[in-house]
């Protein structure tokens, strides 16, 4: 009887040595009978429409290995966020394979930010089977898609001193991502600042982004380039004061300088590189 319990146990470790998972895709369980629990999917991600309310909770499946007595086991669980919480355990009902592990999600999370949890299930010590990490563990994510509601946010009297070299301030409209989440930090944008400086050579409805603090010092420009509505035998960009160019975003009172760079891509959809340097100087008048 002995060896035949050996022989088995074998025959399990065998079977879960083979047996494969990949993140978001469902695990084909091992054919053993050795008490244990597992996440048959090992991460789900929800992006939640703007129009949508979120969810007050989500339902994690977990799966044990037999159809046995009630039993539970312990789960942690991490978050990136207070708005997420969770048990410290799933508990299975006698005679069921599959239970269900739910996740809380308070009030108050905001479009734009993302939220996470890991679970990670703990089998104790002296399991039989070996279970593929991966299945030990669960990350969720879940985030509201952000629709940014643009407000006028005052005037800047701005001079392109290296493109366009105007010698008198032209005034551009400036506004404000007034929902704009993350703390600690305004979302603003030039309104179609090269058509302004030269609307014979640019298109309008192109924008440039850049950010600041709740005081409004300078913090950093949107971290690529930026079309400007400019072509000629190809697409012109201004890509915000790159620290490898030796650029810079910084301000004294109202006024505020950009040393950034101009890049050049032979098509709408090729690559951009670094052409020509560029440095937009403005009064901001909120």
């Amino acid at each position: 009887m002995k060896l035949h319990k050996i022989a088995a146990s074998l025959f399990v470790l065998a079977a879960v040595a083979f047996s494969s998972c990949s993140e978001g895709q469902y695990w084909d369980e091992p054919g053993d009978k050795g008490s244990y629990c597992a996440f048959p999917k090992a991460a789900t991600t929800l992006s939640i429409p703007a129009a949508d309310t979120m969810p007050t909770s989500y339902d994690v499946l977990v799966t044990r290995s037999n159809a046995g007595a009630e039993a539970s086991y312990p789960i942690t669980f991490k978050s990136s966020s207070p708005l997420l919480t969770g048990p410290s355990s799933v508990t299975f009902a006698a005679g069921q394979t599959q239970a269900t592990y739910t996740i809380s999600i308070g009030s108050g999370a905001k479009a734009g930010i993302t939220y996470s949890a890991t679970l990670e299930i703990n089998n104790g010590s002296d399991q039989i089977v070996t279970i593929p990490s991966a299945n030990l563990k669960y990350t969720f994510t879940i985030s509201k898609v952000l629709v940014l509601d643009w407000q006028p946010a005052g005037t800047a009297f701005t001079i392109s001193e290296s493109w366009v070299g105007n010698a008198d301030p032209v005034e551009i409209p400036v506004e404000e991502a007034v929902n704009w989440p993350t703390d600690g930090q305004r979302r603003m944008r030039l309104m179609s600042p090269y058509w302004y400086l030269e609307p014979d050579f640019a298109e309008k409805g192109h924008n440039i982004e850049f950010f600041v603090d709740t005081d409004y010092n300078a913090l950093s420009m949107y971290a690529t380039y930026q079309y400007i509505g400019e072509s000629n035998d190809g697409e012109y960009y201004f890509f915000g004061c790159p620290a490898n160019y030796g650029g810079s975003f910084t301000n004294q009172g109202d006024v505020y300088i950009m040393d950034g760079v101009m890049g050049y891509a032979a098509s709408p959809t090729g690559s951009v590189s670094a052409g020509w340097y560029e440095t937009l100087m403005f009064q901001w008048k909120r």
